[in-house]
């Protein structure tokens, strides 16, 4: 197996899925080659506008990704496994390229059969390296631990040093100001807008600038819900990027905020209707808090688990660091 030395001047490129979440769990993912000595290609449209934030890296956008021209350009290619399955006619030219691993969060399409798969790196071949990066749901890692034990298992590498992000210093402002995350794309992850406005307005008579943030697409609707509190919606993840570091911490859904907030080394509190040590958790510091629901049932084919959130412990827990 190559061990970390050999990663010395390679030439390595990262291709991650476009959603916030996952560009950040596959920034890890680059740091750890980064730190083993490797040059690094990011091809991310995503994080793109971000890219002075992370000097190290060489960021791209991912508007046409070609895979094959990747896998001539450089030593080794790790690609979300959709990067490949949209070209449906150029699955099986791809597949010939020995230095291409694909992966996934989860599962891999079995049809394809690439679970396990070696690639081949300046001659030595790499077992395994095809996979899904959580191999087991229910070990209580997360995702971040998770992409931790594929770069060590597959590649060798290890690192205790956080992901570098290179932000102005944080202000005196920022020390009482909290970003809450109301949405998601997917509406059966969103805590209640009731539950938010009370967090809301409990944090603000604690003394703490609390401002929404959302999607573009949602400034009006979220406005409406919440008319009395500042609300942001950012053209691009640089934007955002800008305004979290002038925050403390960060309040989210199941959602890309609240791993972006992590890894700039914000405290995060996810709000799940899973349990506490669910895989997709923020996990790129130690001021990470989950509140999953005490209870949860099911009522005419919907899960009630919102009024079982005890949100009331944010507001606790940043009082007290107040």
């Amino acid at each position: 197996m190559i061990n970390k030395t050999d990663w010395n001047g390679k030439r390595v490129a990262i291709v991650p899925c476009a959603a916030l979440g996952d560009v950040t769990i596959y920034s890890r993912l680059a740091w750890l080659f980064h730190r083993a000595g490797a040059r690094v290609r990011f091809i991310s449209s995503t994080l793109y506008s971000a890219r002075d934030y992370f000097p190290w890296l060489q960021v791209e956008p991912s508007q046409a990704v070609d895979l094959q021209l990747l896998a001539a350009e450089n030593d080794l290619v790790v690609s979300y496994i959709n990067w490949l399955t949209r070209e449906h006619e150029r699955i099986e030219q791809v597949l010939q390229a020995p230095n291409i691993a694909f992966v996934t969060a989860k599962k891999l399409p079995r049809q394809l059969a690439l679970d396990g798969r070696a690639v081949r790196v300046a001659g030595a071949e790499l077992p395994s390296a095809s996979r899904p990066l959580c191999l087991r749901s229910r070990d209580g890692l997360s995702m971040v631990q998770w992409v931790d034990e594929y770069a060590a298992s597959v590649y060798g590498l290890a690192s205790d040093e956080p992901v570098a992000v290179a932000l102005p210093p944080k202000t005196g402002e920022a020390r009482r100001r909290v970003a809450i995350f109301p949405t998601t794309p997917h509406e059966k992850k969103n805590y209640s807008p009731a539950g938010f406005r009370w967090l809301a307005r409990r944090l603000r008579a604690q003394g703490w600038n609390v401002e929404f943030v959302g999607m573009p697409a949602e400034r009006e609707q979220l406005a409406a819900l919440y008319p009395d509190f500042p609300l942001h919606a950012f053209p691009d993840i640089r934007a955002l990027m800008d305004f979290l570091a002038g925050c403390s911490a960060v309040i989210s859904n199941d959602s890309g905020g609240g791993h972006l907030g992590s890894l700039m080394g914000l405290r995060s509190f996810t709000i799940t209707r899973k349990h506490a040590e669910f895989v997709w958790r923020p996990g790129f510091n130690g001021h990470n808090r989950v509140l999953a629901p005490w209870a949860s049932f099911k009522l005419l084919g919907r899960y009630i688990w919102r009024p079982f959130i005890p949100v009331w412990r944010i507001a606790a827990e940043l009082g007290r660091a107040g």
